[in-house]
């Protein structure tokens, strides 16, 4: 398990419910240092996971350093072989040259793709399959579902 140190991109990128909203830093967030209350952080905190953090993705990857780190949310994300990826907005149009290096899969050789959030609209997503399409697939959810 790799040392935070100074990066504090997940107290900045996904919402906490009832502490703060996506894309904001957390009112407890001693930016560069750490949480003021890690002790007593809320549960969401202490079960998030950044694949960075746990040795997943490669050390040249800090999340403070490129703007976004990746995460497996769900229950269903080892199902669905799918890591969500929490980006700066403005780092998205240099994602893919670090994503399409990752080569992750399960137990049986399948690899994960990237579902890419990089703004606090809930519908608002990027797709990246590095092993299909050497490109970012927007998708909005809301559109989508209008269609169905």
């Amino acid at each position: 398990m790799r040392n935070c140190e100074d990066c504090n991109m997940c107290c900045k990128l996904p919402s906490i419910p009832n502490i703060k909203k996506d894309y904001e830093w957390c009112s407890n967030c001693d930016i560069g240092v750490g949480c003021k209350i890690y002790d007593k952080r809320p549960k969401k905190c202490k079960d998030f996971y950044c694949l960075w953090k746990i040795g997943i993705f490669p050390k040249d990857l800090k999340p403070n350093k490129v703007g976004f780190f990746g995460t497996m949310d769900s229950e269903f994300s080892k199902i669905e072989k799918v890591i969500t990826i929490y980006c700066e907005t403005y780092k998205l149009n240099n994602i893919k040259k670090f994503l399409k290096n990752i080569n992750i899969t399960d137990e049986s050789g399948q690899a994960y793709r990237f579902v890419i959030r990089y703004n606090n609209q809930e519908d608002d997503l990027y797709v990246y399959d590095p092993k299909e399409i050497n490109q970012l697939i927007y998708v909005n959810r809301k559109e989508k579902n209008k269609c169905q």
